[in-house]
């Protein structure tokens, strides 16, 4: 039996985004560990994210794997009402979703621009969009995206224009929402990652970043789920719009 606190999540059904392995799967666990009921989504392999649910499962928790793209608004519905038909409501969705693209701007290809925006921001729009009324009908709601850090600067790097430009947006998304529901028991905040090293492995470019990074370290997928579990936990109620960068000082 789980005891009540200000961190815990008991009674609360979490959808996570994107979370059929990685990060994602990470966040799932910890929201289960938490008192959550969870709900394990993909876009491909379905396999995996019913290894994570059954893991959950296992260790005595609640949780579904659904296969849905939530970059298609049809699908998204789809997903929504399947979650709210098995679990009777969606009370937190963390967006976890957001391919990653290393290619100089004269390089890139249409759809691979095209590819990765809609992977980071229609997801979040498509997301929210289909779970407001959801959350408004019960007054109670918690929306966390994740972006990149420096991503509310809109700070630049070579390679990287149609990722960082997508992050930026869904911060100014989220804080524009944060605003437009604040009188309706939903909350909307952002985790902004920095070098994380279980999300994806560092490229060559990029193998001495983690001695840079001030704290001496790459961050790992428990320091970001701690953050985005903050945000949809109760000790949270009087906090929305805000970003939160978990990147040990990187890019201060």
């Amino acid at each position: 039996m789980k005891s009540e606190s200000r961190d815990s999540l008991e009674g609360k059904t979490v959808l996570v985004a994107g979370s059929g392995a990685g990060l994602g799967a990470t966040v799932a666990r910890a929201a289960s560990h938490a008192g959550a009921r969870v709900v394990i989504n993909c876009r491909t392999d379905e396999s995996r994210a019913q290894a994570v649910a059954t893991e959950i499962r296992r260790s005595g928790g609640q949780a579904a794997a659904l296969r849905h793209d939530v970059t298609d608004h049809a699908q998204t519905k789809l997903l929504i009402e399947e979650v709210v038909r098995t679990f009777g409501a969606v009370d937190v969705i963390v967006n976890t979703v957001g391919e990653f693209l290393w290619t100089p701007v004269a390089d890139m290809e249409p759809e691979e621009w095209k590819k990765t925006v809609s992977s980071n921001l229609d997801s979040v729009y498509n997301l929210s969009h289909l779970a407001l009324p959801h959350m408004r009908a019960r007054h109670f709601g918690r929306i966390v995206c994740l972006a990149s850090v420096g991503a509310e600067r809109a700070l630049g790097q070579s390679k990287v224009s149609a990722y960082l430009a997508a992050k930026s947006a869904v911060v100014a998304f989220c804080k524009s929402l944060a605003l437009e529901e604040a009188r309706s028991g939903i909350t909307v905040n952002v985790v902004c990652p920095g070098l994380v090293n279980s999300v994806r492995p560092l490229s060559a470019d990029h193998h001495d970043l983690a001695e840079r990074v001030p704290v001496g370290r790459a961050g790992s997928a428990e320091d970001v789920a701690r953050a985005v579990l903050f945000f949809a936990s109760p000790a949270a109620d009087f906090v929305t719009g805000q970003v939160l960068a978990v990147a040990g000082g990187w890019l201060l």
